[in-house]
């Protein structure tokens, strides 16, 4: 049978598992599987569970509109935790056109052995954020917002429906996307235990506790906190420790670190984590580290001990600028003394990913990326060593997983299964999940071709192309320049949605790992910083020039897409070359300065280039608007009107600055959206469709109404 082309409406087919927890004897794998529902324009992500050997297809825990996360095994295997948005009195099995309310994040756990529905053990009023079970699986510990009673007061206000109080902000970091305006609410460790309900708050004060581990006999709990006392102005999160009974704290990491990932050794005797070693530099390639548990040094109580610790806070730019603006304007907490930890992925020069988890009380397994592949591997600590567990071929990319003593599984995203979950053995991977592997088998999925070429500094650039099914080389294709975001990230040998649809569409597609992109060394990542512009450019262009000099791409119909980062290179391309007949781009920024502080991300602006009012020029010659009176190349501009990562304002001005200056364009905004593609399947698929038509309009693939 002939298979048939990828179109938008397979969107809605497109279902991916996100998470997976291996029960402790290795048998049983619970993975959490995000589907699209038609009829209500949105997604459920549910609780599955299967048996690791295969024998039996994936069981349906969960069902209806659900939004189902971290699935935790108790340590016996008998239950199983996840953190759920479902109404307390809802079954579990609504109708899917019920009318729906958006509760807070529950522990809800399954007990397995016995059967019947999930119950809930928490109905925090603020909602769980993490959580983790006692080894003796009687008590849970969790994270939680926990506002004061004048928190409390304000956070009705604001919420009201019919007439909200007004947003009061206090905090640097006064609003992030997604979450929106922030309060001064603290979240706080607490424990419930499982017999009688009855929850016991382990800490207060004006920190945040986050991300509990329970340590193996029991005795303490893990977790991360930025005591500075000015969390919004560096990126200062230690590892601390609270013993359970005396509630003892002790602090494992001092100040140098963004700690992340903490996992306990077997044994109990130290805790890996993956840090950089310049926590407010974004460039700097995560590492994987140990520090011992017995190195831990008592901490003083709140107030005293934030800021406790380190020579200095800083947080204050000075108005005196003494030098480099950039440097002067660098001003982080300096530590008394550095963590005395060890560095376990010394001679890996990729990112460490995480998760991070112990298999043997000597061997820690990971996701770590290399050249534009995120790997399943395992450091030995005795040995110095590093083992590949998958993927061993260039295709694929890990996205978690999980390792008991029997047993390895990981979520991999091949080009064509999409995000499933596999057994990880010796000599191969078994996929257990049924997502959309077999669905996608009946699409045409078209492989990936790895290509080298050198960029004008002679660096040499690594791309992916995909060729639409039909490609002949007498006969070049159009071409889609699709750059990706971050910029610290990297495309990757995997599926995804829109690549596969254009390639199917009859596009080339090329996927420019530019410099600054991770996994290819921290040098070639760090070249970008503070000089955001000419660099990925030259490589994204070397890249056009590479595919239309084998014969692929026809040069009289080039186009240019991205995303975030992508669509901010975007804005940067059509200001400095003349030669993609259209382009579109999507959630980017246009100029630097007024997104400094309308925008989320200050502490990256200041890491890169200072603050605008002492470094106004570098800002200005950095961002796109510095070439827009050379821009003459039609261009489509989406934005989220709630994005806080890439603001709106900033594609109205490059709207505006387009319009008056007479180049075609159009902004497209999307209502109530933030700095995402697909919170909804309809504006997943709505987006396509629109880049579709615009390349279509301006000598592109004529688009067929039933596409």
């Amino acid at each position: 049978m002939a298979k048939q082309r990828l179109t938008l409406d397979d969107f809605y087919l497109y279902s991916q598992v996100m998470e997976c927890a291996l029960s402790p004897d290795g048998r049983l794998v619970a993975y959490t599987q995000r589907t699209p529902l038609r009829r209500r324009n949105d997604y459920t992500t549910n609780l599955w569970v299967v048996p690791v050997d295969g024998s039996q297809p994936p069981h349906q825990l969960s069902r209806g509109r659900r939004h189902d996360r971290l699935p935790r095994w108790s340590r016996d295997g008998r239950r199983l935790a996840v953190l759920s948005r479902r109404a307390p009195d809802d079954p579990d099995m609504p109708d899917e056109d019920a009318p729906h309310d958006e509760p807070k994040a529950q522990i809800w756990i399954y007990d397995l052995e016995r059967g019947g529905d999930a119950y809930a053990v928490t109905q925090h009023a603020e909602g769980v954020e993490s959580f983790d079970w006692a080894p003796n699986g009687e008590r849970i510990v969790f994270a939680a917002r926990d506002p004061s009673p004048e928190e409390g007061a304000y956070l009705a206000s604001i919420r009201d429906k019919k007439s909200p109080g007004p947003w009061v902000l206090t905090r640097v970091q006064h609003k992030t996307d997604e979450a929106g305006y922030l309060d001064t609410v603290q979240v706080h460790l607490f424990v419930v235990d499982l017999t009688t309900r009855e929850i016991t708050q382990l800490t207060k004060g004006p920190a945040s506790e986050t991300d509990p581990v329970w340590s193996p006999d029991g005795k303490w709990i893990c977790f991360r906190s930025n005591r500075t006392g000015d969390p919004d102005n560096n990126r200062r999160t230690d590892l601390w420790l609270m013993h359970v009974e005396t509630r003892e704290v002790r602090r494992l990491t001092h100040g140098d670190v963004d700690a992340r990932w903490p996992a306990f050794s077997p044994d109990g005797t130290e805790v890996a984590f993956v840090s950089s070693r310049e926590p407010e530099n974004s460039y700097a390639s995560p590492l994987l580290w140990t520090v011992r548990v017995a190195d831990a040094v008592p901490a003083p109580e709140f107030p005293e001990n934030l800021g406790h610790g380190w020579t200095k806070i800083g947080g204050i730019v000075p108005d005196v600028v003494t030098g480099d603006p950039v440097a002067s304007a660098r001003v982080y907490p300096v530590p008394v003394r550095p963590t005395p930890k060890r560095l376990v992925s010394n001679e890996f020069e990729g990112v460490i990913e995480g998760p991070v988890r112990y298999r043997t009380p000597y061997q820690i397994v990971t996701v770590a990326s290399e050249r534009a592949q995120a790997k399943l591997v395992a450091f030995d600590t005795v040995a110095d060593s590093l083992e590949v567990l998958a993927p061993r071929e260039r295709v694929g990319t890990v996205l978690t997983f999980d390792v008991a003593e029997s047993a390895t599984v990981a979520i991999m995203n091949f080009p064509e299964t999409g995000p499933e979950c596999f057994r990880v053995d010796k000599e191969d991977v078994v996929r257990l999940s049924r997502a959309s592997a077999e669905w996608l088998a009946d699409r045409t999925i078209v492989p990936f071709h790895w290509i080298h070429y050198p960029d004008h500094d002679g660096v040499e650039i690594e791309a992916l192309v995909l060729f639409p099914p039909d490609f002949t080389p007498d006969q070049p294709a159009p071409l889609i320049v699709s750059i990706h975001g971050g910029p610290m990230s990297y495309e990757a040998p995997e599926f995804e949605f829109e690549t596969q649809y254009w390639a199917n569409r009859g596009y080339l597609v090329l996927l420019v790992n530019y410099r600054g992109s991770t996994s290819y060394g921290e040098a070639f990542c760090r070249s970008i910083q503070g000089r955001w512009g000419p660099l990925e450019h030259d490589d994204v262009m070397c890249g056009v020039d590479a595919v239309i000099e084998r014969g692929w791409a026809d040069p009289a119909r080039l186009y240019c897409t991205g995303f975030s980062m992508g669509g901010i290179m975007t804005n940067w391309a059509v200001g400095h070359t003349q030669r993609f007949r259209a382009a579109v781009t999507e959630h980017g920024v246009w100029d630097y300065v007024s997104a400094f502080g309308t925008d989320d991300c200050h502490l990256w602006w200041q890491d890169d280039y200072g603050v605008p009012w002492q470094n106004r020029e570098a800002y200005f010659q950095s961002s796109p608007m510095s070439a827009v009176s050379q821009i003459r190349t039609p261009l489509l501009i989406t934005a989220g009107e709630h994005d806080w990562r890439c603001p709106l304002s900033q594609a109205e001005q490059l709207y505006v600055a387009l319009k008056k200056r007479g180049v075609d364009t159009a902004l497209v905004i999307y209502p109530k959206e933030h700095h995402d593609a697909d919170t909804r399947p309809a504006r997943a698929i709505d987006r396509l469709r629109r880049i579709d038509e615009w390349f279509a309009r301006y000598g592109g693939i004529p688009v067929d109404a039933d596409a």
